[in-house]
């Protein structure tokens, strides 16, 4: 299925065989490291406990699920494939918190007003799928109204060049979808002017992850 909002290709490289491989990896083995981290720091923000949640380019909803696991009123994943929400919606009643989460489709470079304000904002290594990355984290920043927390690629050589085969490889297959990695300097750029502070942040080998809370 192509969704009605994917501008670059992403229908290329994700959609209903991605999803249901991650939900069957998610029923196997729980969240993934990098996702078990960013609801850590989102949580940090104040705390999960009745709080709302926006997990944008959310896929299944790793990041959602962690949060209303610890506590939150509630979570909505914006995607711009259709495809993922039949997985985020079993997956979330299988965890039961059905009743607490909710899946859109839409692109939030496109259309800001889309999603309304949360407390809390995550992106899981979404900012690198698309060409409006930065934008993109700036729409993020002007949603929370507590903290963000996201991953992105850091800018380092070898983040770069594994990316930049994974560019080849699509280019070679005639695929339109790219990956990106953009500025650090940019996307932080793009959240503080929004009000937000980075408040802390890690490093792993490829992805950088940075928490801001609003000032």
């Amino acid at each position: 299925m192509t969704g009605c909002c994917a501008r670059h290709g992403q229908e290329e490289f994700f959609g209903e065989k991605t999803a249901a491989g991650d939900a069957r990896k998610y029923r196997r083995k729980g969240p993934d490291p990098m996702a078990r981290s960013l609801a850590r720091r989102a949580a940090a923000s104040g705390g999960a406990e009745g709080a709302s949640v926006l997990e944008i380019g959310g896929g299944v909803g790793q990041v959602a699920l962690e949060l209303l696991k610890a506590g939150a009123a509630s979570a909505e994943v914006v995607e711009l494939l259709p495809d993922y929400e039949p997985f985020v919606q079993e997956l979330a009643s299988e965890a039961g918190v059905g009743g607490r989460m909710s899946f859109r489709t839409a692109d939030l470079v496109a259309d800001p007003t889309a999603a309304a304000a949360v407390d809390l904002v995550v992106m899981n290594k979404v900012v690198c799928c698309t060409p409006d990355g930065v934008a993109l984290a700036g729409v993020a920043a002007s949603l929370a109204r507590r903290g963000l927390v996201l991953s992105f690629p850091r800018q380092v050589w070898w983040a770069r060049a594994g990316l930049g085969t994974v560019n080849l490889y699509l280019w070679l297959r005639r695929r339109r979808f790219r990956v990106f990695v953009h500025s650090q300097a940019a996307i932080e750029g793009a959240v503080e002017a929004h009000g937000l502070a980075r408040v802390s942040e890690k490093n792993g080998p490829l992805f950088r992850i940075a928490a801001f809370e609003r000032v």
